[in-house]
C-alpha cells in the first residue's frame, strides 16, 4: 500500500527518498474555496535543504496544478497565468481542461505537466496549507486518486461526483509525468 506522510516530519526525520516520490501540495485562499494544489514528481536528489521560502530540491521534476474557482469568483474570465501571485498558475485557458461542477464552480486542469530544471522549491505551509509526500510504490498513482477524490470533497465542499470526474483528469496528466513514473 502507498504511503503518505506529511513532506515536512519526512524531512525533519530524513525520510525524503532521494530517488524520487510525488509532493502534493495544497494552497487555500482566506475564507474562500478558490484552491491550488501543486503537483510535483521528482527523483534522483543531489541535496534537499531548507531555503527562507521552503524546502529546495535539487534536481529536476515534473510538475503540474489543479486550480478551483468557487461560483462567486469575480476574476474567473482573467488567465489562470495573468491573476495576481496568490491565485496564478502558470497555464492560459487553451492548455487546460476546464471542468464546471454542479454547483458551478470551476476546476481548471492542465492538459499536461510542465518540467522543472536543476531545481525547484516546495512553499512553506501557512494556515490550512499542507505539503504530503507520496513514497514511491506499485499503487501510488491509485493513492494519489483517492488522496484527490477525499481532499476536494473536504476540502473545497465540492460534490462527490465532481470530485470524482476532478480526480481522474489530474490523474491524466500525472501520468504523463516524464521525471519519474510509479
Amino acid at each position: 500500500m502507498a504511503k503518505a506522510m506529511s513532506l515536512q516530519k519526512a524531512y525533519d526525520t530524513n525520510q525524503v527518498p532521494f530517488d524520487g516520490a510525488f509532493i502534493i501540495s495544497s494552497f487555500f485562499r482566506g475564507q474562500s474555496y478558490y484552491s491550488i494544489y501543486e503537483i510535483t514528481a521528482y527523483k534522483n536528489v543531489k541535496d534537499v535543504y531548507n531555503s527562507p521560502d521552503g524546502l529546495t530540491f535539487k534536481t529536476d521534476g515534473s510538475r503540474t496544478h489543479m486550480l478551483i474557482e468557487p461560483a462567486s469568483y469575480n476574476e474567473k474570465y482573467t488567465e489562470p497565468a495573468m491573476r495576481d501571485a496568490q491565485s496564478m498558475i502558470p497555464y492560459r485557458f487553451s492548455e487546460c481542461t476546464v471542468l464546471t461542477g454542479k454547483r458551478m464552480e470551476r476546476i481548471i486542469i492542465p492538459k499536461a505537466p510542465t518540467m522543472l530544471y536543476s531545481s525547484f522549491t516546495i512553499l512553506n505551509n501557512e494556515g490550512d496549507n499542507y505539503s504530503f509526500l507520496f513514497l514511491p510504490s506499485p499503487d501510488v498513482y491509485l493513492a494519489i486518486k483517492k488522496f484527490f477524490q477525499d481532499a476536494l470533497y473536504n476540502d473545497t465542499g465540492m460534490r462527490k461526483e465532481d470530485c470524482l470526474k476532478a480526480s481522474d483528469t489530474i490523474m491524466e496528466t500525472i501520468k504523463q509525468f516524464t521525471i519519474w513514473h510509479a
